[in-house]
């Protein structure tokens, strides 16, 4: 199952717009348009779409859509990688802080004996 992206529809087949987990053969996912920018052009599009809001003109490009498609895809991944090295930064900061008397209980999972290795968190 690949993660999922922000497109714009006519970029793929009507067949691609499901959501596997949910089964659904057509699908659009949006919380809050005050935490997210793809929320927000969301909302806008749906808007003009049942005829409540006019459409922004910026919002009536294909190419514009496709590029902040892209956009937003590209920094969603890089929250996420981000995300993660946080939590590799900060696990490798505590199990290598100065804990001097401070006794744990642990299981060893793993032992890796080749030479040269550095012990990882990962």
């Amino acid at each position: 199952m690949s993660p999922a992206q922000y497109f714009c529809s006519g970029e793929y087949k009507p067949t691609d717009w499901h959501h596997y987990g949910l089964a659904a053969p057509v699908y659009t996912h949006f919380t809050s348009p005050i935490r997210r920018y793809a929320d927000v052009c969301v909302h806008r599009l749906l808007a003009a779409a049942i005829g409540v809001d006019p459409l922004p003109v910026h919002l009536s490009s294909k190419s514009y859509l496709h590029d902040l498609a892209a956009n937003m895809n590209r920094r969603h991944r890089a929250a996420q990688l981000a995300g993660r090295a946080s939590v590799q930064l900060h696990t490798l900061i505590f199990f290598s802080g100065d804990n001097s008397g401070k006794e744990e209980d642990a299981y060893i999972l793993d032992v890796d004996t080749s030479e040269g290795v550095e012990p990882s968190f990962t």
